[in-house]
């Protein structure tokens, strides 16, 4: 498979629940049909893996978004797309993260979706744990979250289908890099 010349990190930041991984994955297998090199770098397998000696606190939830931000930066300087999902709650971090990877290689997509809606959703079981007392520090209840201002791409899951969602990501990629996909 080769890259056909633009290399790019796709992050996407929201709730658990929101969508990220969903959307992560699908666009993955768009790229793959069109023989494109990608990596995902997603929240939970990296919590499970290079960063399961972080906790919750502020601080750990900086190193995370760092790490992420470092592993796509040396994927896309292999000439490998990264897709990052990941719930990267903190405005500064997701800046200084576009600082490294580099403004126009770094395009922020904001997967909105309220926390009730995602805790509908709760795949995982997270929202329960927080509802029962046993989960602390989670992001959009005791933890905050600084949703994006001007994100490149803004998908509100809850009123938009999968489909629709990754078209409004694959018109962005177009609109920065004519040709890309096609």
């Amino acid at each position: 498979m080769k890259n056909k010349n633009a290399v790019f990190t796709i992050w996407l930041t929201g709730l658990s629940g929101s969508g990220k991984t969903t959307l992560a994955n699908a666009l993955g297998e768009k790229f793959k049909e069109k023989n494109i090199n990608y990596f995902c770098i997603d929240g939970d397998i990296l919590r499970a893996s290079l960063c399961k000696d972080l906790g919750f606190s502020d601080e750990d939830r900086k190193e995370n978004v760092r790490r992420a931000s470092c592993l796509a930066k040396m994927m896309n300087d292999q000439g490998q797309i990264a897709i990052v999902s990941l719930i990267s709650p903190y405005k500064v971090d997701r800046e200084t993260a576009k600082e490294y990877i580099g403004e126009k290689n770094f395009i922020e997509i904001f997967i909105d979706c309220s926390y009730e809606e995602c805790a509908k959703r709760d795949r995982k079981g997270l929202y329960k744990k927080v509802e029962d007392g046993v989960l602390f520090q989670f992001t959009g209840k005791d933890s905050l979250y600084e949703a994006p201002e001007n994100p490149a791409v803004h998908i509100k899951t809850s009123e938009v289908d999968v489909s629709t969602s990754l078209g409004m990501i694959i018109s962005e990629i177009d609109r920065r890099f004519p040709l890309f996909l096609s």
